[in-house]
């Protein structure tokens, strides 16, 4: 054997290794980030020694540094998705074997790259999934509120006596991030290959071309609507920091919505003294309004006054001022984060004018994300729905219960068309798994678990595997960090 043909398989034993070792790096830094960033704030929040901090600094490092970490399980569906059907061909050409197939090659590693990402893919979740889960640090977590203790009763009285109920769903969010990106690049290719039949044929129509551009902007508006939905009505489905940060751009309230929330369960109920009146007089007396006006049983519906909180009677004037003040804090976000992100090829001034658009151009989108809701609140409760609907049919506690409410939802997510077509995408991707969380269970019954297993091991070996085939299909931020890991 010459030495030129040593080292061609030393580079190629390299490059097989290459995509694990990424994998593996990548994972790490995503798990371990959250955690030194927390760490480095309890250090510079406490007077500690030297060894001390470092103590803290070394035991953040090497937390995810274990078995059932992400960072594992990232380079075992990796390297099993690219290292079997390396060895595979590499056993059947030292074997000097041809198979007797009655598909293509090109099917046939179609079919050894998708078996070994679900294989792997299978491996891996049940890695993540080793350790049990702790009910209540799961629950303090997971912020699953009385629907999660609901399931746990359900699930205690159906265990005999000292038997303790388990649980699975440690791995939802992953599964659902997965599921969400291989529908779509199965509705990708399947749109593909449509296109490219209706082309053969001289039938591609104006609609059919524009589809795709209005795909994902409606796949962001159901999304947005969804979640805004939890956000009022069901929080303990929605992450804190997620929760919080819509909290902030919003900036209502939190005793307007607290009003909301209770008409919508029936306890807040107009025309009738039912002891809510203390929820929205201190308002009242906060912004100098009427007494009345906080008591629903005096004041039928809750003027829009109060929703503008401040801004006066209009509800035009309200709509232009909560673009203004959304617009005023997006940009304090968007553009120090552009600038950022961009500071390595910010050489000239056209890529800072690039940085500035797209930081204004996301500013602008917040901004209408926001005014739209509330002017289409109003529009609903107030200006437009009364007038539709005779208030005998659609009384003024089925709007402020859900209906206006229920509007805004389904008209802020729009905005999205003020973003460029890339950003409607992303965003779009990253809404969907999120939203789809809000209305799945946050944990379930272990005996169900084999659902999300198999639902997990197939999302991820269609994308794997796409990611080596056609890694040109896969959309996103994930399919460009897919394709550098992989390639």
């Amino acid at each position: 054997m010459s030495s030129v043909t040593i080292a061609r398989r030393h580079h190629s034993s390299i490059r097989v290794l290459q995509p694990i070792l990424r994998a593996y790096a990548l994972g790490y830094l995503s798990s371990t980030t959250p955690r030194i960033i927390a760490c480095l704030r309890r250090i510079w929040g406490h007077d500690l020694s030297l060894k001390e901090k470092l103590k803290e600094l070394f035991g953040a490092l090497k937390s995810t540094v274990r078995l059932e970490s992400f960072s594992t399980f990232c380079a075992l569906v990796v390297g099993g998705s690219t290292l079997f059907p390396f060895l595979l061909l590499r056993c059947l050409a030292h074997r000097n074997r041809r198979l007797d197939l009655r598909v293509s090659p090109q099917r046939f590693m179609w079919l050894i790259r998708f078996v070994s990402a679900f294989l792997s893919s299978w491996v891996g979740f049940s890695l993540l999934n080793r350790k049990p889960i702790k009910l209540r640090r799961f629950l303090a977590e997971s912020q699953s509120g009385n629907e999660s203790k609901d399931a746990v009763s359900q699930n205690k009285s159906k265990l005999g006596p000292g038997m303790r109920p388990q649980f699975a769903g440690r791995t939802m969010d992953l599964t659902l991030f997965s599921l969400t990106r291989a529908v779509d690049l199965m509705v990708c290719i399947g749109w593909t290959q449509w296109q490219r039949w209706r082309k053969s044929r001289n039938q591609w129509s104006l609609a059919e071309r524009v589809a795709p551009r209005l795909a994902d902007s409606g796949m962001f508006a159901a999304s947005a609507a969804i979640v805004m939905w939890a956000w009022f009505y069901m929080p303990e489905r929605l992450p804190k920091s997620y929760g919080k940060w819509i909290g902030e751009a919003a900036k209502v309230d939190d005793r307007l919505v607290e009003a909301l929330r209770r008409t919508r369960r029936g306890v807040f109920i107009y025309g009738k003294d039912t002891g809510q009146a203390s929820l929205l007089q201190p308002m009242c007396k906060d912004y100098g309004w009427p007494m009345e006006w906080g008591d629903p049983s005096k004041t039928v519906p809750i003027p829009c006054e109060m929703v503008h909180m401040g801004c006066g009677p209009s509800c035009e004037k309200h709509a232009v001022s909560r673009f203004a003040r959304t617009f005023k804090f997006a940009c304090a976000t968007y553009i120090p984060l552009q600038v950022v992100l961009r500071l390595r090829s910010m050489r000239s001034m056209a890529s800072f004018r690039q940085a500035m658009t797209a930081a204004l151009r996301s500013s602008t989108f917040l901004a209408s994300f926001v005014s739209i809701f509330y002017y289409s609140v109003c529009l609903a409760r107030t200006r437009i729905g009364p007038k539709i609907f005779h208030r005998d049919t659609v009384t003024p506690r089925m709007w402020d219960s859900g209906l206006c409410v229920g509007a805004g939802c389904l008209m802020c997510g729009w905005s999205i068309l003020v973003e460029s077509a890339r950003k409607r995408q992303e965003m779009a991707l990253f809404v969907a798994p999120r939203a789809a969380a809000t209305v799945l269970p946050r944990f379930y019954d272990k005996q169900y678990q084999h659902r999300e297993h198999i639902a997990f091991a197939t999302s991820a070996a269609i994308l794997l595997t796409c990611l080596q085939e056609r890694p040109d299909m896969v959309r996103g931020v994930f399919g460009r960090v897919g394709r550098s890991v992989l390639m």
